[in-house]
């Protein structure tokens, strides 16, 4: 079994020339490393951490690589560009022996991957087809290779939110 988790960036601030730039507030700051422990307590490690290029998603990453020590960490304009087939293209790509991803990105991108994902109509797949907040992640078990992940070949294990 893999494990896909997908991340929506922290609170951010506004206070940026470019949407690109927007670093994270200071609450959205103290939310990621929250979050970071939240993962940390249900994944044992990580292998691939996976991060748009935005300074909000790279901030949020940062607590998580900091806590789960993944093998690997690469930035990735397609998860910032391209939505949730660009982000699916991108995690077929993956190593096959890579057993947990984790990206981290943006709304509605992470909500819409989670459902497009999701492999039953059920109480979960309605929480996230309205869109995830901030500093939340979809936790996803992937019983497939990364090569075969496409719509409907995962299930929603959890849907974690720091507490605020």
């Amino acid at each position: 079994m893999r494990r896909l988790v997908l991340v929506r960036h922290s609170k951010a601030s506004h206070d940026a020339a470019t949407d690109i730039e927007r670093p994270l507030s200071s609450k959205g700051a103290e939310l990621a490393d929250l979050l970071a422990r939240e993962l940390r307590s249900r994944l044992v490690s990580a292998d691939q951490l996976l991060v748009s290029p935005a300074t909000r998603a790279r901030e949020t990453a940062r607590p998580i690589r900091r806590r789960l020590e993944p093998s690997a960490t690469s930035v990735h304009e397609e998860i910032y560009t391209l939505g949730a087939n660009g982000i699916l293209r991108l995690l077929v790509g993956q190593q096959a022996q890579a057993r947990t991803v984790i990206v981290v990105g943006h709304e509605p991108t992470i909500s819409i991957l989670g459902h497009l994902l999701h492999d039953t109509d059920d109480d979960l797949a309605s929480q996230i087809s309205f869109g995830v907040p901030t500093a939340t992640a979809v936790l996803l078990d992937v019983p497939c290779a990364w090569q075969e992940l496409a719509p409907r070949t995962a299930r929603i294990r959890e849907i974690l939110t720091a507490r605020r």
